[in-house]
């Protein structure tokens, strides 16, 4: 029987935690040809992940995601070579699920927190609901992600351009620049999809960018 320890606030549906862990391969490696009862979501690290589902292939790349879905036939349709590591979590829900593969230059947030879950189904101080709970933010953190592309298409291009050059001297000026807008007109548009000024905007991708320096590289 299926628990149902954490509710979502609008339905009485449910969200349970099954297990996750990190593969790692430095090696040949192609995924079992299976059938589960349960959701699966990978998020690829590094190297390439060639899986099918029902018949349909799909190509992961780093920072990439998909969500493999229960009673389906899945597996790897061609060898990967080299490094290749990714995050793996199982859980069953009743939930819509918002998407099927899913990539955007945003992910610290979802890499953080599928780490965090992963420490925690190895500490045994965290119970079941605790698990249940940080997969499920998990899951909110994927729905948020999705729904950020819908809206504006032009105010998406340019958060994008700006995660994509976060690495670099970005600038409101630059932005404009390269959009061929003024910088008043196209800080006024990002803020009225957004809710938040473009520079504001640029410094908080700054900070995810240097934590993701931080939780991936030696750097102090």
């Amino acid at each position: 029987m299926v628990r149902k320890s954490v509710m979502l606030k609008t339905d009485n549906n449910y969200f349970a935690y099954e297990n996750i862990g990190e593969f790692h391969s430095d090696d040949e490696w192609i995924h079992p040809v299976r059938v589960i009862d349960s959701y699966e979501l990978i998020f690829v690290l590094s190297g390439t992940v060639h899986l099918f589902e029902e018949g349909k292939r799909y190509d992961l790349y780093p920072n990439e995601c998909i969500l493999l879905e229960p009673g389906k036939q899945h597996g790897g349709y061609r060898i990967s070579n080299g490094l290749t590591t990714f995050y793996w979590l199982h859980f069953r829900t009743d939930c819509a699920m918002p998407f099927k593969t899913f990539v955007d230059a945003d992910f610290y947030e979802l890499k953080y927190l599928l780490k965090k879950l992963l420490h925690m189904s190895k500490t045994p101080v965290y119970n079941t609901d605790s698990l249940d709970a940080a997969s499920f933010l998990i899951f909110t953190e994927l729905q948020n992600l999705t729904s950020s592309k819908s809206g504006n298409s032009f105010a998406n291009k340019v958060a994008e351009y700006i995660r994509m050059k976060i690495n670099k001297n970005v600038s409101v000026s630059s932005v404009a620049k390269h959009f061929k807008y003024s910088p008043d007109y196209i800080s006024k548009l990002f803020k009225k999809e957004f809710g938040v000024c473009m520079k504001e905007y640029i410094s908080s991708e700054r900070m995810k960018y240097a934590k993701e320096l931080l939780l991936t590289t030696n750097l102090s």
